[in-house]
């Protein structure tokens, strides 16, 4: 086939599709939703796990959790001291680099006559290192102060905003659970600076803590690794000391940022593709449709064929005729469909609040699924127009 006679086939499909614009543009509706289907799926889902990776990213793909069971059935009621973790830090400076006991709770704040429940959390000074948070005004909690169990706090910014008016509160003291601690430092804003936010939190020192909170027991240690590349290794090491320790492998858990980042990455995408797979489905729906058209228009132009053949075109060319149709068919839907799937992919996830990251690969196959598809069930209509005998399609009404 010469590249004249695609074109006239060409400007033939365009001419009988624009001459049935209405039974065209329902043809191509079942393409256009199965291709904006699947980029809007893809779309949001490649978003919705940017969004939560970044998240976890934030808290550094470095970190390491080891969390200790509160007892019960299968459970050690053997506990980690602290002096142990700084044991195994030492003896691991290759591994890992930081590491700092949690304590977390609630706690009744109160400055002036106003009083809020506030998150509690202790942490040793090292927890800055692990975790990367930032310091607005002010300091961290110091070795000083874990050490001597000072009644010193960091806090949020929604506390600054509600009790201070936005101003460095930092030398100000505020009342927890009735015990006065004195502001030495201010995170940087978390979240929105509201009640329900992380800004709504106090940080005190662990040891301070224990002591505060009679909560002798600590359940959660954080270490930061090394490097990226020394996680996995770090978190074995860290599975064998504490086993070794308590005499058994229950009764604690040791995660990593990176662990959950794989997960996340795993779950999202498996989701993701099952999805897409189904909006895919559509794709085929609109295949049969153009198949369904184009059979009906091989029977409205059945004396069109035959005085084309009666003139001397080949079998071929009706082929190739009726097979460049529908391929016009399902391109036009797909472009369509592209536009719309990015349209909508977009406003969907402004509202959700998250960003619409656009999988270029799945735009392109979802796109060539589609000109598959309608070339595909173009075959049958397209071969029963070509086999058509000139004479019979002559004689037909």
């Amino acid at each position: 086939m010469n590249f004249s006679k695609l074109s006239q086939s060409f400007k033939m499909s365009m001419k009988s599709i624009m001459g049935n614009k209405g039974r065209s543009a329902l043809t191509m509706l079942g393409i256009i939703i199965g291709v904006a289907s699947v980029i809007v799926i893809t779309g949001i889902g490649s978003g919705a796990t940017s969004s939560v990776t970044d998240s976890l990213s934030s808290m550094g793909t470095k970190r390491i959790t080891v969390s200790m069971s509160r007892g019960g059935f299968g459970t050690s009621t053997r506990k980690i001291e602290v002096e142990d973790m700084q044991e195994f830090l030492e003896e691991n400076p290759d591994l890992v680099s930081a590491m700092s006991p949690s304590i977390s709770g609630r706690a009744t704040l109160k400055y002036g006559s106003e009083n809020t429940t506030t998150t509690l959390s202790a942490y040793d000074s090292t927890y800055t290192d692990i975790m990367s948070q930032d310091i607005m005004w002010g300091r961290y909690i110091s070795e000083y102060d874990v050490t001597n169990r000072a009644y010193t706090c960091v806090v949020g910014t929604y506390i600054v905003q509600e009790y201070f008016g936005g101003v460095n509160p930092v030398g100000e003291s505020i009342k927890l659970n009735g015990r006065k601690f004195k502001i030495v430092g201010v995170f940087e804003e978390q979240g929105d600076s509201t009640e329900s936010s992380a800004d709504n939190a106090v940080t005190i020192p662990y040891t301070t803590a224990m002591r505060f909170l009679q909560n002798k027991n600590i359940s959660t240690y954080y270490f930061t690794a090394t490097s990226e590349e020394s996680v996995e290794a770090a978190v074995d090491a860290l599975e064998s000391f504490v086993t070794g320790k308590l005499g058994s492998d229950t009764g604690f858990s040791v995660s990593s940022v990176a662990e959950m980042l794989d997960t996340v990455n795993e779950i999202t995408g498996m989701l993701t593709t099952m999805l897409a797979g189904i909006a895919a489905i559509s794709l085929i729906v609109g295949g049969i449709g153009i198949m369904n058209i184009m059979t009906v228009s091989v029977s409205e132009r059945t004396r069109e064929i035959g005085i084309r053949k009666a003139i001397g075109a080949r079998t071929t060319d009706i082929l190739t005729q009726f097979l460049v149709e529908s391929a016009v068919l399902s391109t036009m839907g797909g472009i369509v469909g592209m536009i719309f799937g990015l349209i909508v992919g977009s406003i969907v996830c402004n509202a959700m609040g998250i960003e619409f990251v656009l999988e270029i690969g799945m735009v392109i196959l979802s796109f060539m699924f589609s000109l598959v598809i309608g070339i595909f069930f173009g075959i049958v209509p397209a071969r029963k127009a070509a086999k058509l005998h000139p004479i019979d399609a002559l004689r037909s009404e």
